[in-house]
């Protein structure tokens, strides 16, 4: 990442929820943070109360406050009621939570709006809000540009900057907005497997990235009509299906109507209910189908399009795999 010198570590910390549509919220959240971390050259830990023992963040948290670590509390109504629970990781390390509540590198976050998942020693202090079932939004560009700012620790963070001259008040405005813009363009992306996303398909340049490396897949789409979508080929080979009404059915390559399929190198025009097929140069394969699609001609870059996608015999994307995976550092 430009400017960006730093391996910082991370500590991200969540609670399962138990119910399984929520889990999978939180969790997909927590891996999709860590991701977006990672893109900005973070080294990022996650940390899941039920599988390790409290020791662990109690030895990261002391640690931290001597190395300048972030600890990223994701605190959920199950977050809070195993602080109050015996036996649970996360009531082992509620006395650490409480003793250095208020030093920077620990930051809560919560989903948008719901400031009564807020344990008590965080009221008061920097709370990120984002939108957990859909992080990429744009609806989080400001909360993940204020978190990212927070990270970084710069001279051009959101708080308590009081340039002494004209020129560094020109300069730290210049940098923010350099920094807003990549945050943003980092943002578009899903690291699941497979899963129906809403996205604003003009910004990043038109790009939107599914999957993790090695089978991440760089989608580029504009607009074609009220009711079409032109899709462009950024991968290795890619297939338009008229009508792709299996969808559902096809779970490996060998589901894919081969009857179906029209190459197609530079671009395509898709209709709701088409779909696509990826080959990327790693030889995964994913598929995607049109949902809808949303024009906005007041604000075209707020025109959305909705799609449901598979990535085909995907790696597990686990913990484990994203704190060890080494992504490609941001573009120079």
């Amino acid at each position: 990442m430009k400017g960006v010198p730093l391996k910082k570590k991370v500590f991200i910390s969540y609670a399962w929820e138990g119910d399984g549509k929520k889990d999978r919220k939180v969790k997909s959240f927590a891996q999709w943070l860590a991701v977006y971390l990672k893109k900005w050259n973070f080294e990022v830990l996650l940390d899941v109360y039920e599988n390790h023992p409290g020791t662990k963040l109690d030895t990261y948290m002391t640690d931290g406050i001597n190395t300048s670590r972030f600890v990223l509390c994701i605190c959920t109504e199950t977050y809070v009621k195993k602080m109050q629970k015996s036996g649970t990781g996360v009531y082992n390390e509620i006395n650490l939570l409480q003793k250095y509540a208020n030093n920077k590198f620990i930051i809560p976050i919560i989903e948008k709006g719901n400031f009564n998942d807020l344990p008590p020693f965080f009221k008061g202090k920097f709370v990120s809000e984002l939108k957990f079932s859909e992080p990429f939004s744009q609806e989080n560009r400001k909360s993940i540009f204020e978190l990212i700012s927070t990270l970084m620790d710069e001279s051009l963070s959101i708080k308590d900057v009081e340039p002494k001259t004209r020129i560094e008040h020109y300069y730290n405005n210049v940098e923010k907005f350099k920094l807003l813009g990549d945050t943003i363009e980092v943002m578009h992306f899903e690291c699941q497997s497979e899963g129906k996303i809403t996205f604003q398909y003009l910004i990043n340049g038109g790009d939107f990235e599914i999957g993790l490396a090695p089978m991440n897949f760089t989608t580029h789409w504009s607009t074609s009509g009220e009711n079409s979508i032109h899709s462009y080929n950024k991968v290795q080979k890619t297939f338009r299906i008229h009508n792709f009404i299996i969808f559902d059915q096809v779970n490996t390559s060998e589901d894919i109507p081969v009857d179906k399929l029209f190459p197609f190198k530079w671009s395509t025009t898709l209709e709701i209910n088409d779909g696509i097929v990826w080959i990327n140069k790693n030889n995964f394969i994913a598929i995607g189908k049109i949902l809808n699609i949303e024009v906005n001609n007041e604000n075209k870059d707020e025109s959305t399009v909705t799609l449901q996608y598979k990535i085909l015999n995907p790696i597990d994307v686990t913990d484990d795999f994203i704190q060890k995976k080494k992504f490609d550092k941001f573009p120079e």
